[in-house]
């Protein structure tokens, strides 16, 4: 009778858990849904993140969100008055859970101020297939007055990012020292950091990027749930058959370590969280 009592029990319980994490999973559903076509939705549900990339070949990107900032990105690199397409794209959505859940944009702020912070990209990993161990996408990375003097200073963090832009010096792995310009967009919901190079950006001593045509634009929205992180890497590159192989490993290892980074910004904020809940 005991055990016929236990077994009832532990089979409620687990009943109880399922229909939960259901219902979990239909409300979450419910929120991607109103960024992301029901089938994107679905695949990220499922697998927690989708990555496209193409080399050389026609690519349309079609993993952005459909929201007022999201909308925007596919259009940057035509906007620019570029007449080339890109060689390299990358695309990438990632969904993390964020533990304790707030309402619906309550952390945009918090994360405004972190992506701001320049200088924490300094040291940011990714892991080299060809290598196989980890390595440090910048070894170097601070902001700077302008483009000009290039006078480093401290990150500028305050206020709402909407419209800031932000020059930065770094030395990565891949091309060196060099320039780029960082711009922000922030709305209620939403962040979006585009990142381009200034300078050109060489390797092995040949000029490969020219400046702006290396454009990475990362869109962070707040579901309250969960963040969901949309990354579109576009590359114009000049084509050298030695070298193809290297770059198109580098891109997508850029893509992996900026998501990194910015996963260290959502476990920051989560203990903030979950600090501010306990109190």
């Amino acid at each position: 009778m005991k055990k016929q009592k236990n077994a009832k029990f532990y089979s409620t319980c687990f009943m109880l858990l399922f229909s939960f994490n259901a219902l979990a999973n239909v409300e979450v559903k419910s929120s991607l849904e109103k960024v992301l076509s029901d089938e994107i939705a679905n695949e990220l549900l499922k697998n927690g993140k989708i990555e496209k990339s193409s080399y050389i070949k026609e690519y349309t990107p079609h993993l952005f969100l459909d929201s007022e900032l999201g909308r925007e990105v596919p259009n940057y690199w035509k906007l620019s008055g570029k007449t080339q397409e890109p060689v390299f794209y990358f695309e990438g959505l990632y969904l993390t859970k964020k533990t304790p859940s707030t309402n619906p944009g309550k952390n945009i702020q918090e994360v405004s101020k972190n992506v701001r912070s320049i200088s924490t990209l300094e040291g940011v990993e990714y892991y080299s297939n060809s290598r196989k161990k980890m390595r440090i996408l910048y070894e170097e990375s601070f902001a700077v007055n302008n483009p000009n003097e290039r006078m480093r200073i401290s990150d500028p963090i305050e206020k709402n990012a909407d419209n800031q832009v932000i020059y930065a010096l770094q030395r990565d792995s891949t091309f060196g020292r060099f320039l780029y310009k960082y711009s922000y967009k922030q709305k209620k919901n939403e962040i979006l950091i585009n990142i381009t190079n200034i300078d050109n950006l060489t390797l092995a001593g040949i000029k490969i990027i020219k400046p702006e045509n290396m454009v990475s634009s990362i869109i962070v929205y707040d579901l309250g749930d969960y963040f969901v992180t949309y990354t579109l890497i576009e590359v114009d590159v000049i084509s050298v058959s030695v070298i193809e192989n290297k770059m198109k490993k580098s891109f997508a290892a850029r893509a992996e370590a900026l998501f990194a980074w910015l996963s260290s910004v959502f476990d920051k904020i989560d203990k903030m969280n979950s600090t501010e809940l306990s109190e």
